[in-house]
């Protein structure tokens, strides 16, 4: 899974930043979409020979954000761009900003990280440029700035400009054809898209300031209303400083816990705890954050609240609620307060995973410890981190190599080479694939996919559905190490995290397993130690079915074009009573994918029932198609 609930709130500060005020001589833009002259009527509205006047600008007020009510606090240096955010609204709270040269986020426990992501850099220049009125000045701060012409929405005529900071991408920004006012964004960065609209303006020192914002960030909404504002708050150093991170949150007895798990399709599958209850099964994915299935959360009286939604590997998203589990129990480590996303783990993520599984946990605990996914041994080890000094960064040593990571959203990611071509990979324990190559990378090194792959079927699964991708074999490159001849999806998506454009690969548990990976988030490294099944030539299913669990059934989700499960005759939607004359309510879906690796030429006689009810018994000759 690759995703993250953070709070996403572009907007909060570049509002404080982009006043306005009425004149009561403001020229009138040109027709014809006239750049020049639509801002020379925006900047006299605005008053931009005002800004001058002005060092640090701030606004408190209200915020509704993921439907739960909370307080917000904006923080503006108009001088040079830097900015905060800090909002109390109970577990969708937390905090971010930009201190000229890293884009921040702090969560609701205190854990303070760099988000490196090119959504996080682009939108925190872009976010600056605004924030320093650079758009009204002569030669625009460097920005490429064109017209789009007008349009009209509810009956009222806007200046749409194409923006273009220095080091940025462009975005949109509409002029109120009427009043000159700036009326709202357009942001999109790769495969996410923020829009926020101004409202309500009030006068402050000379300037009219927005004290109402409407923002949607992929169809996540929340609405800033401010009370207050205050100009050149003594405050400001500190509150546009990066937060120094104070997390006292974690008991564990020892130095280090151990914690077997069990490698189910690829995923790392463990016990935990909450509030004491249990065991339940959760997955343990680097490229994902805590999730509590709903029946789970009932069954705890978690108390869920707010609404959001979510996204993933798939194309569609899902709905969200938000609760707060008083003690996460990780073998001997607990974990308090932590703040769980709600959602239907049991009927989406839950159907492809081989066997029940109840949630996931990722960054947040990985925040918090020094940790080890042994897949040689089975064992995930935690520690706390000072019980093992730094490494120093990309050392190289018989024993492994350690390289630094930096966080794409909350997720870690490396350098790597696909196929000789380099770029970043994200590393992802939750993915069962050993390589996926993302949509727009793969578009524009077409050579990585070989002659012979497959056609488009189902590669995995996720928030958000199935992932869609050819297959092929190719080689990867990571921490000095080469990985020849892997399984590798080849995205097809257009929509969910593999449509991303700004890096290149997601690299799966099919890799990961060959080492034992730790983890030093506090640090910012990754140590890779091979173990024995570095050199085993990966296999894959070898029917060409995607088989996932629905109301107990096994059903065809499915069925890749040119396999033996398409030549067979079998379709998406069929149901699989027996396999080899077994009952596929006893054997369940991990078994059954075991049996459908089989050498080659097997044969497996499968029970079938079609969607009209028709009964029927298929021969499946296994083989290699990729």
């Amino acid at each position: 899974m690759n995703g993250s609930f953070a709070m996403r709130l572009f907007a909060l500060a570049a509002a404080v930043a982009v006043a306005a005020v009425f004149s009561p001589r403001v020229p009138a833009a040109a027709a014809g979409g006239d750049v020049d002259a639509i801002l020379r009527a925006s900047g006299a509205a605005m008053r931009v020979d005002a800004a001058p006047k002005i060092h640090t600008l701030r606004l408190r007020g209200s915020i509704r954000l993921a439907g739960v009510n909370g307080t917000a606090d904006g923080w503006q240096d108009v001088r040079d761009g830097r900015f905060a955010q800090y909002v109390d609204a109970g577990p969708v709270g937390g905090a971010q900003g930009y201190d000229g040269m890293r884009a921040w986020n702090r969560d609701t426990s205190g854990v303070v990280w760099d988000d490196a992501s090119a959504q996080a850099r682009y939108g925190a220049l872009d976010q600056a440029y605004l924030g320093r009125y650079l758009l009204w000045t002569p030669g625009r701060g460097g920005a490429a700035v064109t017209s789009s012409g007008q349009k009209v929405v509810g009956g009222r005529r806007y200046d749409v400009l194409r923006v273009t900071p220095k080091g940025s991408l462009p975005f949109e920004v509409w002029i109120e054809a009427v009043s000159h006012l700036l009326a709202r964004t357009i942001v999109v960065l790769g495969n996410s898209t923020t829009t926020t609209a101004f409202s309500d303006y009030r006068p402050v020192l000379g300037l009219r300031v927005p004290f109402a914002q409407q923002i949607d960030a992929d169809g996540n909404a929340s609405t800033f209303l401010a009370s207050r504002a205050d100009v050149d708050d003594p405050g400001a150093d500190v509150a546009l400083r990066r937060p120094v991170q104070h997390v006292t949150d974690v008991v564990m007895p020892s130095a280090a816990t151990v914690i077997p798990f069990e490698l189910v399709d690829n995923h790392v599958a463990l016990n935990v705890s909450l509030n004491g209850k249990g065991p339940f099964r959760f997955i343990f994915d680097t490229g994902g954050s805590n999730i509590v299935d709903a029946d789970i959360a009932k069954q705890l009286h978690l108390g869920a609240s707010g609404t959001a939604t979510g996204s993933g590997v798939g194309a569609a998203t899902e709905a969200l609620q938000f609760a707060t589990v008083d003690a996460l129990g990780v073998g001997e480590a607990t974990l308090r307060n932590q703040v769980f996303a709600v959602a239907p783990v049991h009927a989406g993520f839950g159907v492809s995973s081989g066997k029940p599984v109840d949630g996931l946990i990722g960054f947040e605990v990985l925040a918090r410890f020094l940790t080890t996914f042994d897949y040689g041994k089975n064992q995930v080890v935690l520690r706390t981190p000072a019980t093992v000094p730094p490494s120093p960064l990309a050392a190289t040593s018989p024993a492994g190599a350690v390289v630094p990571f930096t966080f794409n959203g909350q997720h870690p990611m490396i350098e790597c080479v696909i196929a000789g071509f380099p770029t970043s990979c994200v590393l992802d324990t939750g993915s069962r694939l050993s390589l996926s190559v993302l949509s727009p990378f793969l578009a524009a090194h077409s050579s990585i996919a070989p002659a012979n792959a497959t056609a488009v079927g189902a590669n995995g699964f996720g928030l958000g559905g199935a992932s869609l991708g050819r297959l092929g074999r190719t080689t990867l490159q990571i921490a000095g190490y080469t990985v020849p001849d892997i399984i590798t999806d080849l995205s097809a998506q257009t929509r969910g995290s593999f449509s991303d454009p700004f890096y290149g690969g997601n690299v799966g548990a099919g890799v990961l397993k060959r080492f034992a990976v730790t983890f030093d988030y506090a640090n910012q490294t990754v140590t890779f130690v091979p173990n024995a099944a570095f050199a085993e030539r990966e296999t894959y299913d070898r029917s060409g079915m995607f088989l996932i669990t629905q109301s107990g059934k096994i059903v065809v989700a499915d069925v890749r074009p040119g396999t033996p499960a398409a030549q067979a005759g079998l379709a998406r939607g069929d149901v699989i009573t027996t396999v080899a004359g077994k009952k596929t309510a006893v054997l369940g879906l991990a078994a059954i994918r075991d049996q459908l690796r089989a050498a080659p030429e097997t044969t497996v006689p499968l029970g079938v029932t079609a969607k009209d009810g028709t009964a029927r018994t298929v021969t499946l000759t296994l083989k290699d198609y990729v």
